[in-house]
């Protein structure tokens, strides 16, 4: 259980809840944002948005799949298409779409829309993620998407940057307009001219125009490493301060078995395999990051590694490794982050071989030492700085104070 109480973060639960007139179930977890709730800017689109039916209409940012559920009953006759960076809130979007039967909706998993959408969709919807950069991304592949004559609506908080996200798709768009306020939020309506008109510098930056990515490079252990991001990745373009505190304690051993959670762009894995890892997975939940990780890896010439999309551990199912290596994908001082942190310690114990490690970066102040204490019956601080400390734990080939049931899977590794 979570230190403070609570659900565990593995915990999937069926939530009963009402979006304008409408009432149903959703399938959701710990590891969305506001996970058991329905976030405003759903709350507010239901409310103002206007779909073509007949017609195509694409949401950006799912969620757990309410605002898709509503559209849907509101709109029968309009195919709907959704999409997200975020992989877990795709498949929670996918099982509320299939405990309310609703068949009409596609799930889009790519990072683009492609080709075949261009100038497809009648209506395009977005719900502002985290980052300007992000949303500009987006805000393009809407526009690109767009008929002529197709309508945007975006919505979002005010402290998460709504109303500069407004006036980057006045840019693009025309006829913007705030149709509605609540709760610290907006929610805006434009329009795709026909007429085409100058386009901001923006769209051609790096990670935002199609096909592009956030490059850099990173001088590591005597090697660089060339490395290609995108907006909405961690630290997408530079080294953060943990990982660089991690990656300076990373001791690999010859022909080791190393599994990089939360991976982001790729990095940490990427240093172990040119430190000698026989093999090394990496994993991450955001479709943004697998993608950078897998362009780093392809681009750096790295053969024996593979990325992984999903929950923690949940890709990787029985395989086992020798070391496993985080920068843990969460922040201080919310019950949901020590939810993941145990669920990454504990699914790490289980996935390690007898004399196996799990070794993370954190911030001081969080207490991940008494999890891995709990879970490995020993923990160990192998650096510290003023802000963060690199802690392991040993999985012992003696008896150890955490006892799991026996596992289902098999126990080798094999990637052929």
């Amino acid at each position: 259980m979570d230190p403070r109480g609570g659900k565990s973060y593995e915990d999937v639960k069926q939530i009963p809840i009402s979006i304008g007139k409408e009432s149903f179930e959703v399938v959701s977890k710990p590891g969305l944002v506001d996970w058991d709730e329905i976030p405003i800017s759903a709350q507010i689109m239901a409310q103002y948005a206007e779909l073509t039916s007949p017609g195509n209409a694409l949401l950006f940012g799912c969620h757990n799949g309410a605002l898709g559920v509503f559209l849907t009953r509101r709109y029968p006759h309009c195919a709907l298409w959704v999409t997200d960076h975020d992989s877990i809130a795709l498949e929670m979007t996918r099982r509320t779409l299939a405990i309310n039967q609703v068949e009409s909706v596609s799930l889009f998993s790519d990072i683009e829309p492609g080709e075949a959408f261009t100038q497809f969709f009648d209506v395009a919807l977005i719900q502002l993620p985290k980052g300007r950069k992000l949303t500009r991304r987006w805000l393009l592949q809407a526009c690109r998407a767009l008929k002529t004559g197709g309508i945007l609506y975006i919505a979002g908080a005010n402290q998460s940057g709504i109303q500069s996200a407004i006036n980057d798709a006045r840019e693009l768009l025309s006829n913007g307009q705030i149709l509605g306020y609540k709760k610290g939020h907006r929610i805006a309506r434009l329009m795709r001219e026909s007429t085409g008109k100058p386009l901001p510098t923006w769209v051609e930056e790096p990670g935002v125009a199609p096909g592009t990515w956030q490059e850099f490079s990173l001088g590591l252990s005597g090697h660089t490493f060339k490395i290609h991001s995108l907006p909405g990745v961690f630290s997408y373009d530079h080294l953060d301060v943990g990982t660089q505190v991690l990656l300076e304690q990373i001791q690999i051993e010859s022909g080791a078995r190393v599994l990089d959670v939360g991976c982001g762009y790729g990095i940490i894995g990427m240093l172990a395999a040119i430190q000698g890892a026989g093999w090394v997975d990496l994993i991450d939940s955001d479709l943004y990051a697998v993608a950078s990780a897998k362009e780093s890896i392809q681009v750096n010439k790295i053969d024996q590694a593979t990325v992984y999309t999903g929950d923690l551990l949940a890709p990787v199912g029985a395989y086992r490794y020798d070391l496993i290596l985080s920068n843990p994908p969460f922040h201080a001082g919310l019950a949901v982050d020590y939810q993941i942190a145990e669920a990454l310690i504990r699914q790490s114990y289980r996935a390690l071989n007898h004399g196996g490690r799990l070794t993370i970066v954190a911030n001081r102040f969080i207490p991940y030492d008494r999890l891995i204490e709990e879970v490995f019956g020993n923990v160990t601080k192998l650096s510290e700085t003023r802000r963060f400390h690199v802690l392991s734990g040993l999985k012992s080939t003696g008896e150890s104070r955490y006892r799991i049931g026996r596992s289902n899977g098999r126990s080798d590794h094999s990637h052929d």
